[in-house]
């Protein structure tokens, strides 16, 4: 029975003495921890670090440093509405670059994934380009009508008041008013049309000379590293 009861007491022991030097280790932790270092910027640009931040400087960014002196962590002043306009317009115009970066990327890409040559560019691109100067072409080509018929249109009115300025001319018959009429707006609408298809056609050709550049860029670019980096292996 005392042997048990020596057993138990020295059990104990050992876990009081265990659970003090855990408390002791914690208390050596926690007393060894490093202050929070800030570091602010004063109005004359000068650079301050402390423990605390003066009042005077509570509204402007603060930096949290690690115990190393690392930035972990940027507090944000207070903005007035002008900076906060200005930090809109700024984080809008880093947006805008890093999409038009995007987009620059997956072009090479398509570039580099879709020709193996120049002239494969170039032979679609006359490809594309035939298609649109057809389409032009025929719609030049009614043009030219629909001004013969306008034309033919335009002497039968002659005939007519209000073109034909003698007393006894005729009144213009109403078909053929409706038909001049008809002429004309047909000659508008054919010439926006054929406009459209030269603009489409000048920008077709604006773009793939564009792509032919770059492609060409993006070749160079590839045998330089090709080249240094087999000089490099060498």
């Amino acid at each position: 029975m005392n042997r048990a009861i020596a057993r138990a007491f020295v059990c104990l022991a050992a876990w009081a003495a265990c659970a003090a030097g855990a408390h002791a280790a914690t208390q050596r932790d926690a007393n060894s921890k490093s202050p929070t270092v800030y570091k602010w910027i004063d109005e004359q640009g000068a650079v301050h670090y402390g423990d605390q931040v003066p009042p005077q400087y509570a509204n402007q960014d603060k930096t949290i440093l690690n115990s190393q002196g690392v930035p972990v962590k940027t507090i944000p002043g207070r903005r007035t509405p002008e900076q906060q306009d200005a930090e809109a317009a700024q984080r809008t115009a880093d947006d805008h670059a890093r999409e038009t970066a995007a987009l620059a990327h997956r072009r090479d890409q398509n570039l580099l994934a879709t020709y193996l040559s120049v002239d494969e560019i170039e032979a679609l691109r006359d490809r594309r380009a035939e298609i649109l100067d057809a389409q032009a072409r025929v719609t030049s080509q009614y043009l030219e009508q629909l001004r013969g018929r306008q034309k033919q249109l335009e002497q039968q009115a002659s005939h007519f008041k209000p073109y034909n300025t003698t007393p006894n001319a005729a009144i213009m018959p109403e078909r053929v008013a409706e038909d001049l009429v008809h002429a004309t707006a047909d000659i508008a609408t054919q010439q926006r049309n054929l406009d459209v298809k030269r603009q489409e056609l000048d920008k077709l050709k604006a773009q793939f000379a564009s792509d032919i550049a770059r492609f060409k860029e993006l070749k160079r670019i590839e045998a330089e590293y090709n080249r240094t980096g087999s000089g490099a292996h060498n």
